[in-house]
């Protein structure tokens, strides 16, 4: 299954989110539906949604091992203008902060300092050319594993008033044996 993490480093609040919406918005929280505390279009510069931090979580032992994960979207966005989706890698999970209601910080790697490269577009990476989660999971092993999928909204001023943006399919891949 794949989790949201949220709330605090030391002991986060986990969300199976395998089968569930996940709303980007400005709260440290998961929602999979509702309007509340959006990421508002800023009158110059940028909003941020608080990053939604994901990992792998394998509840029953594989029959030999779960790797190779990689993680993925369409290639074709089909978000407004002004509104873009950023994804990265990471070693932790870090808590995400910011003024709810209003914006996130930004994910970078100086706010986010375990990033394994600073985020890039997610519709960069299609099933062709995923991005590589590092990390693996053997017999017996269950639990937690393999590197954090960080993602990001962000909110241009040039993005078109308030509403619901359209939903976006990211897709999870790993081999199983």
């Amino acid at each position: 299954m794949i989790r949201h993490y949220s709330g605090t480093s030391g002991s986060p609040t986990l969300t199976d989110v395998a089968w569930l919406n996940t709303r980007h918005n400005t709260s440290d929280t998961h929602a999979a539906s509702g309007t509340a505390t959006p990421v508002p279009v800023p009158t110059s510069g940028t909003n941020y949604g608080y990053w939604v931090a994901l990992r792998a979580d394998c509840t029953v032992t594989p029959a030999v091992s779960v790797g190779t994960m990689t993680f993925y979207a369409d290639g074709a966005s089909g978000l407004p203008t002004g509104i873009t989706a950023k994804v990265a890698t990471a070693s932790s999970y870090v808590q995400a902060t910011g003024t709810s209601g209003t914006t996130g910080l930004q994910l970078n790697t100086t706010n986010y300092p375990t990033l394994a490269a600073p985020p890039v577009d997610l519709f960069t990476y299609t099933a062709g050319s995923p991005l590589a989660v590092t990390g693996s999971i053997a017999n017996p092993s269950t639990g937690p594993f393999g590197d954090w999928v960080v993602l990001q909204v962000e909110v241009a001023s040039t993005a078109a008033g308030p509403g619901e943006i359209p939903f976006e399919t990211w897709n999870w891949a790993w081999v199983e044996t």
